[in-house]
């Protein structure tokens, strides 16, 4: 009987967990042991454990040997998909990284006491606590209608977006295979990544996929409009913080009229006029040196 895995570091990120589960669940789909794994991959068992242990985020290379010694058949989408999901971790270990940074009383309880930090809220989770708050000490009891759109509200990054799907999804306790068999009744052919991508992608879900996953999670027209606009406001909001300054623009176009100048100058043109510059060169050389 094989022997089980130890739990995921609980210090690890969010992003970080996750990627370690889904690498977990893709080996024990395959039906495979770290043992038979490293037989296909040739890393050593160590290191396929440890790269879903989630004590430390594993080289793309390891990950990804793993992901296809598990998933033979893994193709370039796929690999896009897992790549996008390793970045988020990357990215996730580098935010708790910093943070640990910032706050010396948890660098400090982490080494002995192995203190967790504790994981960023969602969004989702700050307005269902903020419900559970006023509903303790007031009457006032929002439908869930309405709780969903004070979070799309509140969403301000691709993180908080991902987020709200996926807890979308838990809240309607509908898998993978579950969307996918919704979203084809109703019209829409979800492929096998489109979900994955959806909910894992480091950036906002292109229109058609996202529309097809909420159609999946039953929801209506009207709230998947609302979606369909806080996806928009955020990407427009990340495209206007990524513009160039003022002075930035000015020495593009600069740069620009200078290219488009020695495009358009034809050789014959370049050599009447560097000759030109030569033999002023000379003349001003012969004047200084003669007194001519």
């Amino acid at each position: 009987m094989p022997r089980q895995p130890s739990p995921i570091s609980a210090a690890a990120s969010a992003e970080l967990r996750e990627l370690a589960s889904a690498m977990r669940d893709l080996k024990d789909g395959a039906g495979l042991t770290f043992s038979t794994l490293h037989e296909r991959v040739h890393y050593s068992t160590a290191a396929l454990s440890g790269a879903v242990s989630g004590k430390k985020l594993p080289t793309w290379e390891v990950a990804w040997a793993f992901i296809r010694g598990c998933d033979p058949g893994a193709d370039e989408q796929a690999e896009q998909v897992w790549k996008a999901r390793w970045l988020a971790a990357e990215e996730g270990e580098r935010r708790r990284t910093e943070a640990e940074a910032a706050d010396p009383d948890t660098a400090e309880r982490r080494p002995g006491g192995g203190v967790p930090r504790q994981r960023r809220s969602t969004v989702a989770e700050l307005v269902r606590e903020e419900v559970e708050r006023r509903q303790q000490t007031t009457a006032w009891s929002p439908s869930e209608a309405m709780t969903v759109s004070t979070a799309l509200a509140l969403c301000t990054t691709a993180y908080d977006f991902r987020e709200l799907l996926r807890d979308l999804m838990e809240t309607q306790g509908l898998s993978s295979l579950d969307i996918r068999a919704n979203a084809r009744a109703k019209g829409i052919v979800l492929g096998r990544g489109d979900v994955f991508s959806v909910l894992h992608s480091s950036e906002i879900p292109e229109t058609e996929p996202l529309h097809g996953f909420l159609l999946g999670c039953n929801v209506g027209l009207v709230r998947i409009n609302e979606w369909h606009r806080t996806a928009t406001r955020i990407k427009i909001s990340q495209a206007r913080t990524s513009e160039p300054t003022g002075s930035e623009n000015e020495r593009k176009r600069m740069r620009a009229a200078w290219n488009e100048f020695w495009a358009r100058l034809s050789f014959e043109a370049a050599l009447s006029m560097i000759s030109t510059i030569l033999f002023l060169t000379l003349q001003l050389v012969s004047l200084f040196t003669h007194g001519i």
